[in-house]
């Protein structure tokens, strides 16, 4: 939660899931003085909902959010909240004589707020549609990068921008007409004799001086400016904006995972989690033991080098779903669907990913973290690198069990290029509310099971 807006749809979740879990309890028990149990519950329901709202974006809702993303964040967030709240009740008390006080009130909740995010999200962009808080905006340059800022301006008004005219000395004949109104030395006459809220810099940076020149009259004149930068091809949308001493610095993507405290958060939760499920899987690792051997000769696990975060090479773990081969053909033949090298038993397990499970211990020894691309043969990585425009961008990253683009369909025999863009996005947003959400969607979306042969 990072503004006023957020702390809001917070606010409102709880009291959302206050006056259902209240309104539930007294049609079921009268008016009846509730319990401390009860109270108790719905503390730790709102203690979970606060951390999941941190840890995620479902609470920052604008005039710029897209619905599907919208309804599908919080149709996860209310998975997660209810599982987490079932498993907590069942295990400290039991689950059937609370069910009532648990289901309805979160059926009821996701509901309502649900719908007051798409009538917040349809009414803010109806009316900025239709001129309300929008600003009038001055863009200054001629040029492509100018060109490309007005027809983004023209064509989303939900930007909350509107264009006021053009002020350039190379106005280009391309540009859409109506909106020039003459060369910069009209600025001041503009900017002092007509309303405008905030002016657009989009000049080439060869033009250092005249840059400098109009920022100067922007900040006597008391009027905001932005400058769009003529190498936005490689800035991305998130770039960050740091400092060497005075010198200002640009980082052309976010990096959350660079941060040393996200890294504490992670790492604890890759141990904890890892160590947990290797235990619980401990009768799942015999038996599929013992079903290789009985299928196919050779050993249970499968060793492989791997190449992962920064370029380090590692040993990754797997069960064994394949004939014994030659390490020079498993290290360079790709698996493609009906793969003759694959067992009667591998291709059930590489199906369902079960094949994977031993890679928790490289979670838990720290090659390998639970969420995050996937870690590659060095032949491929040498291969893709050089047919795949920012491929080892993803190795930036430390590799994972599972990640964005696998969740998404993106596994096995089908585009390398879509991959790399799914782990970039991955890269750049990570927080501790993705991750859960992969891993859920790991176990229970259907995309994650489509291409596993």
């Amino acid at each position: 939660m990072i503004n006023g807006n957020s702390r809001l749809v917070f606010i409102l979740d709880l009291v959302v899931m206050c006056a259902s879990f209240y309104g539930t309890y007294y049609h079921y028990n009268g008016h009846a003085m509730i319990t401390f149990r009860a109270m108790f519950l719905m503390g730790f329901v709102a203690l979970m909902w606060f951390i999941i709202c941190i840890n995620s974006n479902i609470v920052r809702i604008s005039r710029r959010s897209k619905v599907i993303v919208v309804l599908r964040d919080i149709l996860v967030g209310y998975s997660v909240l209810s599982a987490t709240v079932i498993v907590a009740v069942s295990t400290l008390s039991e689950f059937r004589p609370n069910d009532k006080l648990i289901l309805y009130p979160l059926l009821f909740a996701v509901i309502w707020s649900s719908t007051f995010r798409l009538v917040y999200i349809g009414v803010i962009k109806h009316f900025i549609k239709n001129g309300y808080q929008q600003k009038s905006v001055l863009l200054i340059g001629g040029g492509s990068v100018a060109e490309r800022v007005m027809n983004m301006i023209l064509a989303s008004p939900e930007f909350g921008y509107r264009l006021h005219g053009v002020l350039a000395d190379d106005y280009h004949a391309s540009l859409p007409k109506g909106f020039y109104l003459g060369k910069l030395e009209r600025f001041k006459e503009i900017v002092r004799t007509q309303k405008i809220d905030e002016v657009i810099i989009a000049k080439p940076l060869r033009k250092e001086e005249t840059i400098l020149k109009l920022v100067e009259q922007c900040e006597y004149e008391g009027i905001r400016f932005r400058i769009v930068p003529d190498f936005f091809r490689v800035i991305k949308s998130h770039a960050v904006i740091d400092t060497l001493g005075d010198i200002p610095l640009i980082a052309i993507r976010t990096e959350p995972l660079n941060m040393f405290s996200n890294q504490i958060i992670k790492r604890t939760f890759d141990i904890v989690i890892s160590l947990l499920s290797l235990i619980l899987f401990l009768p799942v690792f015999l038996f599929l033991g013992i079903l290789i051997k009985l299928t196919s000769k050779g050993t249970v696990f499968f060793k492989q080098k791997r190449i992962g975060a920064n370029n380090v090479e590692f040993d990754m773990y797997k069960f064994r779903s394949m004939i014994v081969q030659n390490p020079g053909d498993s290290d360079t033949v790709w698996t493609t669907e009906n793969d003759k090298r694959v067992t009667s038993i591998g291709r059930f397990m590489r199906k369902t990913s079960m094949d994977e499970l031993p890679q928790l211990w490289n979670v838990f020894v720290g090659n390998m973290t639970l969420v995050g691309p996937r870690p590659e043969r060095e032949h491929f990585v040498e291969k893709f690198k050089k047919e795949i425009p920012h491929y080892k961008v993803r190795q930036q990253a430390k590799s994972g069990i599972t990640g964005w683009a696998q969740v998404n369909g993106w596994r096995g025999d089908t585009s390398i290029a879509k991959r790399v863009e799914h782990d970039i996005y991955y890269l750049e947003n990570w927080s501790l509310w993705l991750d859960y959400k992969i891993l859920w969607l790991t176990v229970f979306g259907s995309k994650a099971y489509k291409n596993g042969y």
